[in-house]
């Protein structure tokens, strides 16, 4: 009984630290991909490919290993380059790129109906 308590703890303590690296590269790969690249805007930095996205990266595994919480690493990064530095705007910038648009098709879609039902009137018999 002993030995099969030694060897369940043993086995736990083996597989553990395992799961932790796992979540915490999960959450560093999560991070580089909520970045875009300060060079060029238009990559996020886990698949960018310059020397500040290799900084950024170092930068983010280094955060982590302290203990910093997401929402400081991306503080930390709003405050050095902008909300641009999001790939996913948030709060006004968020409403305005996704309920907008959706509206202004709508819009665009009413329109385009009352003008068809415009044209399909018959004209007036002279």
């Amino acid at each position: 009984m002993k030995l099969r308590l030694i060897l369940l703890t043993l086995g736990l303590a083996a597989i553990l630290p395992g799961q932790a690296t796992v979540n915490r590269q999960a959450r560093i790969l999560k991070l580089e991909d909520s970045l875009l690249a300060p060079c060029c805007w238009a990559e996020p930095i886990s698949k960018h490919r310059s020397d500040v996205a290799l900084q950024m990266r170092a930068e983010i595994t280094g955060f982590v290993n302290e203990g910093r919480s997401d929402q400081e690493v991306l503080d930390f990064y709003k405050q050095k380059y902008g909300l641009r530095i999001l790939v996913e705007p948030q709060g006004a910038a968020w409403w305005w790129m996704h309920v907008v648009p959706v509206v202004m098709l709508g819009l665009g879609a009413i329109v385009v109906i009352l003008v068809l039902k415009r044209w399909m009137k018959p004209l007036p018999a002279s």
